[in-house]
């Protein structure tokens, strides 16, 4: 079993994502929370920017989380829960994390003016450790004027700030009843790679001001899962053999906000538009179009046409009247 290189910072929820996968699984890699100057000599060994990247031990590099782990999937401990039905419940989930959950890390992140002061300085020390407070203070205000530029991109805008709040808050709510629940994870005593999605959200929003806040206060559990869940290598246990009350209320939220939020983006890229809107969590929400999350569909799609009729009809139950964007 080679070794794997982790090219990161402690700031990305993807970057938390892969680390903590990698533990979980027990294979062998290193972790660099990147500087400034390592991003000089990896980043040019990705086509598309973003982190983390990861150097396989045949030398190859790569940078797409979900990708990456479901290419691994055999090596070490399995992150996917045998059977199909629970498989397709765990990669919808993990899908949600990362295109949707993701929402309200970018909203808390910029949108309140304390957080961004905060968290720009944080990530630029990470990234220009030797610069100096001043150095980093000073780089900080041109990363946090940038990132709020792009907030309205994403979805993040004054407009959308109530509906992603309560969207998160509903599923940090269903995230607790896990932590508190009878087993350690999602789909059973062994983690799961939508416990690792959700987790690298959470992870950095637990550092922020305000979603740190309210986490502590209100799921302070599930706050102090993301401990566990940090590093799971230990852990030994079971996959459960039946879906428990946390997934299906976590795959309802993901049939009415989820995936008529990812058919309102796919409908507009094939419309030639570049923004669309939808109403879901009784609020109005607009972003631009994204190709990535079309294809995040497609790939939802195609799993789940592979599923028997028997199985597809046992999810339907759960997702609700949304499962029928799956059939398309």
């Amino acid at each position: 079993m080679g070794h794997y290189e982790v090219y990161g910072a402690l700031g990305s929820p993807y970057s938390m994502k892969v680390r903590a996968a990698m533990r979980a699984k027990r294979l062998v890699h290193t972790w660099t929370g990147m500087t400034a100057e390592d991003r000089a000599g990896v980043m040019p060994n990705v086509k598309a920017p973003v982190i983390p990247v990861i150097r396989r031990p045949d030398g190859s590099w790569t940078n797409d989380s979900t990708p990456f782990l479901l290419s691994i999937e055999e090596e070490g401990r399995a992150l996917l829960p045998p059977g199909p039905l629970a498989r397709f419940a765990c990669l919808l989930l993990e899908d949600m994390a990362d295109e949707w959950f993701m929402k309200a890390m970018f909203h808390f992140r910029w949108f309140y003016a304390e957080d961004a002061k905060w968290c720009a300085n944080w990530l630029m020390f990470d990234s220009l450790p030797n610069a100096g407070r001043e150095g980093v203070e000073t780089a900080a205000a041109t990363i946090r004027e940038r990132q709020i530029s792009r907030m309205a991109l994403v979805g993040c805008t004054p407009t959308t700030a109530p509906l992603i709040e309560a969207s998160w808050r509903r599923a940090c709510i269903g995230l607790e009843s896990m932590a508190t629940g009878p087993q350690r994870f999602l789909f059973g005593n062994r983690i799961s790679l939508a416990d690792l999605a959700f987790y690298g959200q959470l992870k950095v929003m637990s550092y922020d001001l305000t979603p740190m806040a309210w986490m502590r206060k209100d799921v302070p559990y599930l706050y102090r899962w993301l401990d566990h869940a940090d590093d799971a290598s230990g852990i030994e246990g079971d996959w459960a053999d039946e879906i428990g009350a946390p997934v299906r209320f976590l795959l309802g939220m993901a049939g009415d906000t989820y995936l008529p939020f990812l058919k309102a983006n796919a409908d507009a890229l094939e419309a030639g538009a570049e923004t669309f809107s939808l109403t879901i969590e009784g609020g109005k929400y607009k972003q631009g179009v994204f190709r990535y999350q079309a294809k995040c569909l497609s790939s939802l799609r195609a799993e789940w046409a592979a599923l028997t009729p028997d199985i597809r009809s046992r999810l339907d139950e759960w997702i609700g009247p949304g499962a029928d964007i799956l059939n398309a």
